[in-house]
C-alpha cells in the first residue's frame, strides 16, 4: 500500500490524546498509518479515497467538513491505542527491548495491561460515536454502505458457526438473508 497522507497532525493527536510533547514525532507514523487503515476499512476504500483526494485537495465539502472532527477524534484514539500498546517498547535487530531512564521505574504488566484496556476502551468509544454519526446522517455521505458489515471490526471475535443468528426475512418468503450478504 502506498504511504497515506496523514489526516491528522503529530501535534493534534497529542493534544487530543494528552500524550507528551517531549515524545519524538516518528513514534506516530505507524500509528497513524495504521489508525487510517482502520478508518478505510469502516468506511470503505471508496468513501476513503474520496474523502482523502477531497482533503488532499483541500475541497472538503460542507459534509466532509462537518464529519471531519469526528473522523479526527477517531483516528486520534485509534492511533494512541495502536502507540500505547508499544509504548515501553523498541524494536532492535535482536528482538524488542525494554526502555528504562535513570530516574524512573518501567510499567508494571498490571499496569500496562489497565492502560491498553483504557486506550482500547477510548478508540472504541470515538469509533462508535464515528459510526453513529455516519449510520444517522448515511444520507449525507451516498459513499457511505449502512451495512453491518462496516462494524465487524474491533477488538472482539464473532462466532460463526451459530446458523441464522443474523437473519432478515426476504421480500419473496425465501427463508431470509443474512444481515451481510
Amino acid at each position: 500500500m502506498a504511504k497515506l497522507d496523514k489526516l491528522i497532525t503529530y501535534a493534534y493527536l497529542k493534544d487530543e490524546c494528552d500524550i507528551p510533547t517531549n515524545i519524538p514525532d516518528d513514534e506516530f507514523d505507524k500509528p497513524i498509518t495504521r489508525a487510517q487503515e482502520v478508518l478505510r476499512m469502516l468506511i470503505s476504500d471508496g468513501f476513503y479515497q474520496d474523502l482523502q483526494t477531497n482533503y488532499q485537495a483541500n475541497t472538503l465539502s460542507t459534509a466532509y467538513t462537518t464529519l471531519f472532527p469526528y473522523i479526527k477524534q477517531f483516528l486520534a484514539w485509534e492511533a494512541n491505542e495502536k502507540w500505547t500498546i508499544r509504548a515501553n517498547f523498541k524494536a532492535t535487530r535482536s528482538g524488542f527491548r525494554v526502555h528504562s531512564e535513570e530516574n524512573s521505574t518501567i510499567a508494571s504488566d498490571a499496569a500496562m495491561a489497565a492502560i491498553i484496556r483504557d486506550a482500547k476502551a477510548q478508540a472504541q468509544f470515538y469509533k462508535n460515536i464515528l459510526i453513529g454519526y455516519l449510520d444517522n446522517h448515511s444520507s449525507e455521505y451516498p459513499l457511505y454502505d449502512v451495512g453491518c458489515h462496516n462494524k465487524n471490526v474491533g477488538n472482539s471475535f464473532k462466532i460463526s458457526a451459530v446458523k441464522n443468528k443474523y437473519r432478515q426475512p426476504d421480500l419473496y418468503g425465501k427463508g431470509g438473508r443474512r444481515c451481510c450478504e
